[in-house]
């Protein structure tokens, strides 16, 4: 899931940043393109595994087919295949094409496999043997009008002379080089990318750098569709910008070449080898050693020896750089070591000290939580203690208006009486004396009491009776029948309320017997589940 990922992604930024060659003189996404070069890298593993797929389809066919003549075609496409990814098996296969070729009509079909071979010899770097073989070719039409014989020759030759140092072979070589040059042209016609490729190259070994620049940028844009996946176009662009000093140009092709090389399992390049140089010089150490060694290894996996030479050249001098690199990470690693060290050390110090500051003020706020809670129960004793004064105020100032009122009406009353009792007295109306003096009015005024007290209590406490029977049993509440407003039970427990516990004094300000208060006392305890004390407490705070 991780490789598919990296491709996908790879490839669309590869598209988008490649969709206009116009634009690659003139924006350089390099680094957006060299991290597609990375991702591609981090996949070879993926694009040589479907490489392998196809070239075991390939060899299982060549194996049964029976056809000599297809068994030839085979060999040719497993040479092809062979020649970018394994140059000894490419060999192989093009010597097959040898010894089928013996049998096969046509006297095209030997020099076809010799061309092959004499290709497969020059990337393994026996560059005389390759260069005998096309010596020994026959000069028939096929061979005086195939292009890859010439490119063939060329390409010996030039590395030929790259070889040496002698300047009377160079001035030998140099000739034949723009020979066979113009006559790749000549003979190729028919491939627009490889004509434009080669004239350029005539262009540039006479010194028109510029033109050869111009024509291959524009060769992109009316062909885009020819060198979205041509690495040696995008090769010998980025070498043309190099060239003209355009360093930014360069980087971009040779990552562009770079990309489709290795998308396409392509091991005897040097394009990357041309990148990692480039960006040695530009300080991108890590980078360049990176390319370096991966194109080291894809050397060696294909045996390329004419490639190695190259690699050979830059490898020690970028992998010194590049462990240079390294030891300076390590000193500075030890360095931040130590002083991520010496920093634990402090850190360590002041975290001790904040912890026992914090343990100091965690004591102290535990102390300070003690006295407020202390202070909050204080507070919320006198809070109860002035709502008990302030109940009890009200409650004197309310009885102490309605006794002056209840006495002074009694007063008059009495004075009433008197005043009748003397009149009658006056006048000799002794038995109308005698009979109002018989005449009781006790229960009456004991009632009125009653009535009066209710009144009071209730316009003090209008909840009393709802709260009382809520500390009641369900199904044990007391109900207030007829005109009362308490009843016997409430009146007791309503001067509990106001303070006063004692029987005796219930029973003498009720006119009850002391046993009567406590029966009705004890049968309604009798209707709670709370405690006496606990009921009694209840009561008083209701």
């Amino acid at each position: 899931m991780r490789v598919g990922t990296i491709l996908r992604i790879a490839t669309a930024m590869w598209l988008c940043l490649c969709c206009s060659v116009a634009h690659a003189g003139e924006h350089h996404r390099v680094d957006s393109l060299l991290r597609v070069l990375d991702a591609v890298i981090d996949s070879s593993a993926y694009y040589d595994q479907q490489l392998q797929h196809q070239l075991v389809r390939y060899r299982q066919m060549y194996e049964n087919t029976p056809d000599q003549e297809a068994r030839f075609g085979l060999a040719h496409t497993l040479f092809l295949n062979y020649r970018k990814y394994r140059l000894d098996s490419a060999l192989y296969y093009a010597r097959q094409r040898v010894k089928l070729a013996a049998a096969l009509p046509s006297p095209d079909s030997l020099s076809s496999a010799r061309l092959d071979e004499a290709d497969a010899l020059k990337c393994l770097g026996r560059l005389h043997d390759a260069l005998a073989v096309l010596d020994h070719l026959p000069h028939t039409p096929y061979i005086k009008g195939n292009a890859h014989y010439y490119y063939l020759y060329h390409s010996i030759l030039l590395s030929l002379s790259q070889m040496t140092t002698d300047a009377d072979e160079i001035a030998y070589y140099k000739p034949l080089l723009m020979s066979y040059r113009d006559t790749v042209n000549m003979v190729n016609g028919d491939d627009p990318l490889t004509v434009c490729v080669n004239t350029c190259e005539i262009e540039k070994s006479r010194g028109h750098i510029q033109e050869a620049l111009d024509k291959l940028l524009q060769f992109g844009k009316s062909h885009s569709d020819l060198v979205t996946n041509s690495a040696i176009y995008w090769f010998v662009l980025g070498d043309t910008y190099r060239d003209i000093g355009d360093t930014q140009g360069a980087k971009y092709c040779y990552t562009m070449s770079s990309i489709i090389d290795k998308r396409n399992c392509n091991k005897t390049y040097t394009s990357l080898q041309s990148l990692a140089w480039m960006l040695y010089n530009e300080g991108d150490t890590e980078r360049a050693y990176r390319y370096i060694t991966c194109s080291l290894n894809d050397v060696m996996t294909s045996n390329a020896r004419s490639r190695l030479s190259l690699v050979g050249e830059y490898l020690p001098i970028i992998t010194t750089a590049y462990s240079q690199k390294q030891r300076a990470s390590v000193i500075r690693r030890n360095i931040l070591i130590v002083a991520a060290f010496i920093a634990a050390a402090l850190l360590s110090f002041l975290l001790w000290g904040i912890y026992m500051r914090n343990k100091h003020l965690t004591r102290m706020h535990n102390e300070l939580a003690v006295n407020n809670d202390k202070l909050l129960s204080l507070n919320t004793q006198l809070e109860e203690l002035n709502q008990e004064l302030v109940e009890s105020n009200m409650i004197k100032e309310e009885y102490i208006g309605q006794l002056f009122n209840l006495c002074s009406n009694y007063i008059s009353e009495a004075e009433k009486t008197r005043i009748s009792i003397l009149g009658k007295l006056k006048t000799g109306k002794n038995k109308e004396v005698q009979a109002q003096l018989d005449q009781s009015t006790m229960k009456q005024d004991l009632s009125q009491l009653f009535y009066n007290f209710d009144m009071i209590f209730l316009e003090l406490f209008p909840d009393f009776i709802d709260r009382f029977n809520a500390l009641l049993r369900p199904g044990e509440h007391i109900e207030v029948k007829g005109n009362n407003l308490l009843s016997p039970e409430l009146r007791i427990y309503a001067l509990v309320r106001l303070g006063i516990n004692d029987s005796v004094k219930i029973a003498s300000f009720l006119h009850y017997s002391p046993q009567t208060v406590y029966n009705y006392r004890l049968k309604t305890r009798n209707r709670s589940d709370l405690p006496k004390e606990e009921f009694i407490a209840r009561v008083r705070r209701l």
